[in-house]
């Protein structure tokens, strides 16, 4: 199986400053083979509609949901739209096509670990645009299903086209919203009793289906580069011969 390789390259957040969750153009996750990787939320349009919607909730016991929408009343700092669903395809599982981790599976430690990649999937809509009207991150208690928080953001994409090599678009959480996010849900709680889920609505859709998938921004930020492998594998290859030798010639390297 084809792996997705994630290499972020820090920046700006261009997205208003208003926004909850918002596109950072300068965050690029690389990928080979995104379209084997898992997804947490996939929507696509019924036949000729331009828009879709579709929403991923965490039930009691952590087992997964469907149409599951929150309300503007439920998210904090909300944009004002409220996705309806309806639009989720078959099969309707936590498999490959939606997916409720765990923060802690996540490895998400703080806000500033949260990353969504978006990936649009449009062969009639290659060099137009894209409208994600509403991008709404969930966390629930896992025992109970609870909500606990929710944010949500939004872009109007100029192009559906990411670039080459590059696996789609990244919202990050803003300064704001990430304060909020530390003291609500990195607290100290129990990160495996919480479990994450998207929902989203998109317009201007010409074929899908596009998908949604939760990264750690931090953990592939501390992936060495192919470049940077080689060198610690010279560096590392060099100690060996010195010990070697010293240990040939009866001297004993200590290392402090």
């Amino acid at each position: 199986m084809r792996r997705l390789i994630l290499t972020p390259i820090a920046g700006a957040i261009a997205a208003p400053a208003s926004a909850s969750l918002v596109y950072d153009s300068n965050v690029q996750l690389s990928a080979q083979g995104f379209g084997n990787a898992p997804r947490d939320l996939t929507v696509q349009a019924h036949g000729s509609a331009d828009s879709e919607s579709g929403c991923v909730g965490v039930g009691a016991g952590g087992g997964i949901t469907f149409g599951s929408c929150v309300t503007n009343a439920q998210v904090h700092d909300s944009n004002g739209l409220a996705n309806v669903g309806g639009d989720e395809p078959s099969p309707r599982a936590d498999d490959q096509k939606y997916g409720i981790p765990t923060v802690s599976e996540l490895g998400w430690a703080s806000a500033a670990d949260i990353g969504i990649l978006f990936n649009a999937t449009e062969p009639q809509n290659d060099t137009g645009g894209i409208n994600v009207q509403d991008l709404t991150l969930k966390f629930y208690d896992a025992l109970t299903g609870n909500l606990l928080a929710a944010i949500d953001g939004s872009h109007d994409f100029a192009s559906t086209n990411a670039g080459n090599g590059v696996a789609g678009f990244t919202f990050v959480v803003d300064g704001a919203e990430q304060s909020y996010l530390n003291a609500l849900i990195f607290n100290g709680s129990n990160l495996s009793n919480i479990r994450i889920a998207l929902e989203a609505t998109l317009d201007r859709v010409g074929g899908g289906p596009d998908t949604f998938r939760a990264v750690n921004l931090q953990r592939t930020l501390s992936v060495p580069e192919p470049a940077t492998w080689g060198l610690m594998m010279l560096g590392f290859a060099a100690v060996g011969i010195v010990i070697r030798r010293r240990r040939r010639g009866g001297t004993l390297m200590q290392i402090a």
